[in-house]
C-alpha cells in the first residue's frame, strides 16, 4: 500500500515527459527548421492558387526542383494572388506567386489594399506573364465588352489577382453593376461555360489556357478584344503595369486573327524573414540546367523563368529584392536597379 504514491509521482512525471515533447515539437508552419537530431529538412509552405490554373503545377514543380537542395515546400492551393500576399503578411505562407498589380497595390496601400499597406513580403524572381482571356461561346452573341451587360460573367476566385482585375477593368469599362458577377475557381470555369451556368468567364493564364482548348474542342468560342475597346477609355493610362499581349491566330481553336489580352506579369515572392541563404540556394536549383527544364516540362510559362528576364518589370513595382536574390543575381553579373536593391 505505501508503494502507490510512488508509483502515482512517476506516473505523473512521465505524463509530464511525453506532454513537454509533444510541445517542444510544434511550431509556427512554415520556415521552422525541426530540432537536431531528427533528420527532417527545414519545411516551408507555398500559397499558389485553384488547381486548373498555371500557379499550382509551377509551385509544384518548384517545390520539386528545390528539394534537390535541402530545402522542402509544401504547395497549397488559395484564392490566387492578393489572397497569396495577405497569407504573407500574416504569417501564414512563407512564399507565393503574385501578380504585378497586387504587388503594386499591397505595397503602397492602395485600390483594394487601400489603408493596408502590405510590406512583409520580398521580390526573388519574375516568373512568366499572364494574359486575361474574355471567353464566351459563339452562340452567346457575346463579342464585344458592351454585350457584357445583364450577363453572368465569372472573373476567378474571390481575392484572386483574376478577380481584381475583372472587377477593376469592369468598373472602368462602366459594366461592373450591370453584370452578375461569379466567382468560379479556375477548374470549374469551362464546366461552367458548357453547362451554360456562366456566359463569359475571364481569367489570368500563361497562353494557351487549358479551359479554352477544353471547352472550344466541343463548343465554338468567341474570345473578346478587351484592350481595344479598353484602351479608347483610357485603361491602359490609369494602369500602365497591365501590359498588351498579342496572342497570334490559331492558337486557340477557330480563332482566325491575332487578338489582344491585358497582361500583368506573375512574380516569385516570399516573407522577408525567410533566411538569405534558403533563397540564394532556390534561385540556384531554378537557374540550373536541370532546374530549367524540369520548369520547361511543366507548362509553357516555364519558357519565360529564366535568368535573363529574372529582373523585368521589377523596377515599375519598386519594391525591395530579397537579399538572398539580391545576392544570387550580383553573383551572374546582373545591374540591380536602385529601387529594388536590399541594401539601399
Amino acid at each position: 500500500m505505501k508503494k502507490r504514491p510512488v508509483v502515482a509521482i512517476l506516473t505523473v512525471i512521465l505524463v509530464i515527459g511525453l506532454l513537454s515533447a509533444g510541445i517542444s515539437g510544434c511550431g509556427k508552419k512554415g520556415g521552422g527548421e525541426n530540432q537536431p537530431g531528427q533528420g527532417s529538412q527545414k519545411a516551408y509552405s507555398f500559397a499558389t492558387a485553384g488547381t486548373g490554373g498555371t500557379y499550382y503545377p509551377m509551385g509544384g514543380a518548384i517545390a520539386s526542383i528545390v528539394k534537390e537542395q535541402g530545402i522542402d515546400i509544401s504547395v497549397e492551393t488559395s484564392g490566387g494572388s492578393a489572397e497569396n500576399l495577405r497569407l504573407i503578411q500574416s504569417g501564414q505562407t512563407d512564399m507565393a506567386w503574385a501578380n504585378a498589380s497586387e504587388i503594386y497595390w499591397a505595397w503602397n496601400g492602395q485600390e483594394f489594399f487601400k489603408d493596408q499597406k502590405i510590406q512583409d513580403f520580398r521580390l526573388v524572381a519574375f516568373a512568366w506573364g499572364a494574359a486575361y482571356h474574355w471567353v464566351s461561346l459563339q452562340e452567346s452573341g457575346i463579342k464585344t465588352m458592351a454585350d457584357f451587360a445583364g450577363k453572368r460573367v465569372s472573373i476567378g476566385p474571390q481575392g484572386s489577382g483574376s478577380a481584381i482585375f475583372g472587377e477593376t477593368f469592369l468598373k472602368h469599362m462602366g459594366l461592373w453593376d450591370k453584370v452578375k458577377v461569379m466567382y468560379y475557381p479556375p477548374e470549374d470555369m469551362a464546366d461552367g461555360l458548357k453547362n451554360r451556368t456562366i456566359d463569359v468567364m475571364g481569367y489570368f493564364s500563361r497562353v494557351p489556357w487549358a479551359a479554352i482548348t477544353d471547352v472550344s474542342a466541343l463548343t465554338p468560342v468567341n474570345l473578346i478584344d478587351a484592350p481595344s475597346e479598353g484602351e479608347q477609355k483610357g485603361f491602359g493610362q490609369k494602369y500602365p503595369f497591365y501590359l498588351i499581349q498579342e496572342v497570334k491566330s490559331g492558337t486557340y481553336k477557330g480563332q482566325e486573327k491575332d487578338i489582344k489580352f491585358y497582361n500583368n506579369p506573375v512574380y516569385l515572392v516570399v516573407h522577408k524573414d525567410v533566411p538569405e541563404e534558403t533563397v540564394y540556394k532556390m534561385l540556384q536549383a531554378i537557374y540550373s540546367d536541370s532546374g530549367q527544364a524540369k520548369l520547361r516540362q511543366t507548362h509553357k510559362a516555364g519558357e519565360d523563368m529564366t535568368l535573363q528576364n529574372a529582373l523585368l518589370g521589377m523596377d515599375k513595382l519598386a519594391v525591395p529584392l530579397h537579399p538572398g536574390a539580391e545576392k544570387f543575381f550580383k553573383e551572374k553579373g546582373m545591374t540591380i536597379p536602385p529601387n529594388i536593391s536590399s541594401s539601399s
